[in-house]
């Protein structure tokens, strides 16, 4: 039984666009993180670096289960167009590595995928239930729901802007 395996939650939704108006989008996150989840997503600001650069930093504000959460990372790895890795920062880093963003051609569309990651799946099912979550299925639905959203709202914005 490997206690440290982790659970990887994976979202995809097609978008009838580009992939280089899908990385224009995060590109200019700053300016659309808001309208990329508005019920959610507070702020995001580039605190190091230039936007979508391996080893830039960023914090970001959003809420979560209704309360307002704050993180920080960098930038792991990005292939342009493609792929970028968001490594989340000391606490949160403890139980999530981060996130990914893969950007696809299929056809003339793109196909969106978030790809998250919690470290530990069992030991994080026993430490959950200490927090407000109280069982890993609750948080497992939200970050499935948020993310889902997230896709969702992506292909609206891209797609509405492409009439």
């Amino acid at each position: 039984m490997n206690i440290f395996k982790p659970l990887v939650l994976k979202d995809s939704v097609e978008i009838k666009t580009t992939p280089e108006k899908i990385w224009a989008f995060f590109y200019n996150l700053e300016e659309n993180y808001k309208a990329w989840h508005p019920e959610e997503h507070v702020l995001f600001k580039w605190t190091k670096g230039k936007p979508m650069e391996t080893g830039s930093g960023y914090y970001a504000e959003e809420y979560i289960h209704g309360k307002l959460r704050k993180f920080y990372g960098t930038i792991g790895e990005v292939v342009p167009y493609r792929k970028i890795v968001f490594n989340h920062g000391f606490p949160i880093s403890l139980a999530s590595a981060g996130f990914e963003l893969h950007i696809e051609p299929k056809d003339s569309n793109s196909v969106f995928t978030s790809v998250s990651y919690i470290r530990a799946e069992k030991l994080m099912r026993v430490l959950v239930k200490f927090s407000e979550y109280k069982e890993m299925e609750n948080l497992i639905k939200i970050g499935q729901k948020h993310t889902r959203e997230e896709g969702e709202n992506l292909k609206k914005i891209l797609e509405g802007k492409n009439d």
